[in-house]
């Protein structure tokens, strides 16, 4: 609870600020291409961060939207969790330096929670995802994700859809 406590906060700060970069998709964005940008995303961050990672859910989280051209439209979201690493700063670098390869906007922080431990992280509003965070302390990492909204009928991704 707290971790999406912090994202939302991280993502006020990305819209307030202006760093991000806040395209709307095209008209022709389907909730199959949403999906697959996001997921190729978490992927490239669970490899450059390391670690050992799990799926919070089985598979990526379909749920409704609209799209910008006012159409119903799928939104995915694909939470990742690892254990720590023993210095988490380096791989925030890493993954923050990743995603500016990949033509990201991003917004690094690193702040003291109330436990004394640093929680470093890195955040990103692009035109892959909605919104995307990596977080990293000694005992735990993070991704916290969430697509485009693509074009399509959420229920073709529930219940053994597509």
């Amino acid at each position: 609870m707290r971790a999406r406590a912090a994202a939302l906060v991280l993502m006020a700060c990305l819209a307030v600020s202006g760093c991000a970069r806040m395209a709307e998709p095209p008209d022709s964005l389907t909730a199959e291409r949403a999906s697959d940008q996001m997921q190729a995303l978490v992927r490239v961050t669970m490899v450059t961060a390391g670690g050992n990672w799990t799926s919070e859910s089985n598979g990526p989280s379909p749920d409704r939207c609209t799209t910008a051209a006012g159409t119903d439209g799928v939104v995915f979201s694909w939470d990742q969790t690892s254990d720590g690493v023993d210095d988490p700063g380096p791989a925030v670098d890493r993954v923050d330096r990743a995603w500016r390869e990949e033509g990201l906007s991003t917004n690094t922080q690193s702040v003291k929670r109330a436990d004394g431990k640093i929680l470093h992280r890195v955040g990103s509003t692009d035109d892959d995802v909605d919104s995307i965070l990596f977080a990293a302390t000694t005992s735990r990492m993070t991704i916290q994700v969430q697509s485009l909204c693509g074009a399509g009928d959420v229920d073709d991704f529930i219940d053994g859809g597509d």
